[in-house]
C-alpha cells in the first residue's frame, strides 16, 4: 500500500524553522482559540452588579494567558511537513495575540469600548433589467460579483441595513453565540468593534450557493490552476536547482510576483467562498453571513491606494488599524503639531504599511530560521506605502496646476468629477501606474518566498 500519502507526511528537509522550535501537537493549537473563547463569554457586562470585580478579574486573566498562547504558537512550534502552514502558524499567533490585546485590554480600558453586535437584514430590491438601464442589482452588485468571479445567478439583488445591539446578549445561550461570532468575525461581519474590518455598500447582491459553486468551478480554479502551471513552470526550469530569485531574467520576475499575486487573490476566495458554503445552512443566523472580500474590480482600480483599499482583502485591517495606523497618526501629530481634527494621512498610510510589513515579516522569519533574508514582505510593503504618499503628492500638485489653468474637461477615472479637473487619460495612467508599482515592489515579497522555500512548495516538488 505503498501509493497511499503518509499520514502525517514526512518533514520538509527545506523548511527552516526557528531554534528550538517543537512540532505543533492539537492541543498547543487549540488552546489559545478555546481560552480566547472563555474569555470572550465574560467580556459583555452581566446585568447584575454581583461578583462584576471578581469576574472582570477572571476575564482579564483567561484574555492574558489566551494572548500569551497565541503569541507564544509561532515561537515556539512549527508544522514540520509545510512552509507554508508554519507560515500561516506565524500569522494566526501574531494576529490572534494582537486581537486578544485590542479586544481585553486595549479598546475597554484605553477608549473604553467593548463591541457591540451588528445585525446587518437584506430586503429584496428590483434592480433593472435593460442594458439601458445598467448591470443587474447596479454597479455595486456587479463590482461585488466580479471581484469573486462570480456571474449574476440565482442570487439575489438586496438592500442592506445594519442595526446595532442597544443591549447585550441575554442568558447564557446568547452569550455563547455572541462571543463564538466575535472570535469569528475576522471575515468582517457583526461587530462595531470589527466594523474597519470591511467596507458594506448599501446595494448589494447575495450570492446563492449555486453562484458559490459556479465561482469556484468556472472562475476560481481556472485562475488557481493556471498560475500554479506558471509557478511551477519557471520553478522546474529556472529555480529548481537551488538558484536564486535574482538569477531570473526580468521579465520572469515580473510573470512570477503576477502568478503569485493571482494564485494568493483566487485563493483567498476560494477560502472565502468555501466556508460560506458550509456555513449557509445556519442561515439566517450572523455566523452564515459572509460580507464581500473585495469591495472593486481589478480593471477598475486606477491607483495603488485604491488597490489595497478595495481591491485586496482587509481581513488584517483591524490590526494594522490599532498597532500602525493610530500609532501613525499620532506620531504625525505630534512631529508637525497638527490638531486632532487635522488629518495625518502621511503617518495613517505609513504606520499601516509599516505594521504589514512586519507582521510578514515576522512569518517569514518562523520559515527560514530568523530574521536574515526575512526582509522582503518588509521591503514591499514599505515601498507601496511610499508609493502611496508620492501618487498622493503628485495628484494634489497636478489637481493643483490644472485649476490654476482652469481647465475644464469631461473627466475620467479617479479625477472624474473633480470639478472637472479629471481629464481621459488620467485612468490609463493610474492603471499602468499601480500595475508597475505592485509588480516591481512584489519582486521583493517573491524573492522572500522563494528564499523560504514557498515557492517550491506550492509547486509541489
Amino acid at each position: 500500500m505503498t501509493f497511499l500519502p503518509t499520514i502525517p507526511p514526512p518533514p520538509r528537509s527545506d523548511l527552516h524553522p526557528l531554534p528550538g522550535t517543537t512540532p505543533l501537537t492539537p492541543l498547543t493549537a487549540l488552546a489559545p482559540p478555546v481560552i480566547y473563547y472563555l474569555a470572550l463569554l465574560l467580556l459583555p457586562p452581566f446585568p447584575t452588579h454581583t461578583y462584576r470585580t471578581p469576574i472582570a478579574l477572571l476575564r482579564n486573566i483567561l484574555g492574558l494567558i489566551s494572548g500569551l498562547l497565541f503569541f507564544r504558537l509561532p515561537l515556539k512550534h512549527h508544522v514540520p511537513f509545510s512552509i507554508g502552514l508554519t507560515y500561516q502558524l506565524a500569522l494566526v499567533g501574531l494576529y490572534g495575540g494582537c486581537r486578544v490585546l485590542d479586544a481585553f485590554f486595549i479598546s475597554p480600558y484605553l477608549f473604553g469600548l467593548i463591541p457591540r453586535r451588528i445585525k446587518y437584514h437584506h430586503a429584496p430590491r428590483i434592480y433593472p433589467t435593460t442594458e439601458k438601464d445598467g448591470p443587474p442589482g447596479g454597479a455595486d452588485a456587479e463590482s461585488y460579483f466580479s471581484l469573486h468571479f462570480l456571474r449574476h445567478g440565482r442570487g439575489e439583488a438586496v438592500t442592506e441595513t445594519a442595526t446595532t445591539d442597544s443591549g447585550w446578549p441575554h442568558g447564557w445561550l446568547d452569550r455563547m453565540s455572541w462571543a463564538m461570532e466575535l472570535e469569528l468575525s475576522m471575515r468582517g461581519a457583526g461587530f462595531t468593534w470589527t466594523s474597519a474590518d470591511v467596507r458594506h455598500t448599501k446595494k448589494t447582491w447575495r450570492p446563492s450557493v449555486r453562484d458559490r459553486v459556479h465561482s469556484i468551478i468556472v472562475h476560481v480554479f481556472p485562475v488557481l490552476l493556471v498560475s500554479w502551471a506558471v509557478i511551477r513552470d519557471v520553478y522546474t526550469h529556472y529555480l529548481a536547482h537551488g538558484e536564486g530569485f535574482d538569477s531570473l531574467p526580468l521579465n520572469l520576475q515580473l510573470i512570477l510576483t503576477a502568478a503569485l499575486g493571482a494564485f494568493l487573490m483566487s485563493a483567498f476566495s476560494l477560502g472565502h467562498s468555501s466556508f460560506a458554503i458550509i456555513l449557509s445552512p445556519l442561515k439566517p443566523h450572523p455566523l452564515s453571513y459572509f460580507p464581500p472580500l473585495y469591495t472593486a474590480r481589478v480593471w477598475d482600480l486606477v491607483s495603488v491606494r485604491g488597490f489595497w483599499s478595495y481591491g485586496w482583502h482587509r481581513l488584517f485591517s483591524r490590526l494594522f488599524l490599532v498597532y500602525g495606523v493610530w500609532p501613525g497618526e499620532w506620531l504625525e501629530r505630534q512631529l508637525t503639531g497638527k490638531t486632532q481634527h487635522e488629518e495625518a494621512d502621511v503617518g495613517k498610510v505609513l504606520g499601516g504599511f509599516v505594521s504589514s510589513a512586519f507582521v510578514h515579516s515576522f512569518a517569514a522569519h518562523t520559515v527560514v530560521g530568523g530574521w536574515q533574508g526575512a526582509f522582503g514582505e518588509a521591503w514591499f510593503f514599505a515601498g507601496n506605502g511610499v508609493a502611496v504618499v508620492v501618487e498622493e503628492g503628485v495628484k494634489r500638485g497636478v489637481m493643483r496646476w490644472r485649476r490654476g489653468r482652469k481647465y475644464d474637461g469631461n473627466g475620467n477615472g479617479e479625477g472624474k468629477g473633480r470639478d472637472g479637473l479629471g481629464r481621459w487619460y488620467d485612468g490609463v495612467v493610474g492603471r499602468m501606474w499601480w500595475v508597475c508599482v505592485l509588480l516591481y515592489t512584489g519582486r521583493n515579497f517573491a524573492r522572500g518566498w522563494v528564499q523560504a522555500g514557498l515557492v517550491t512548495e506550492m509547486a509541489g516538488l
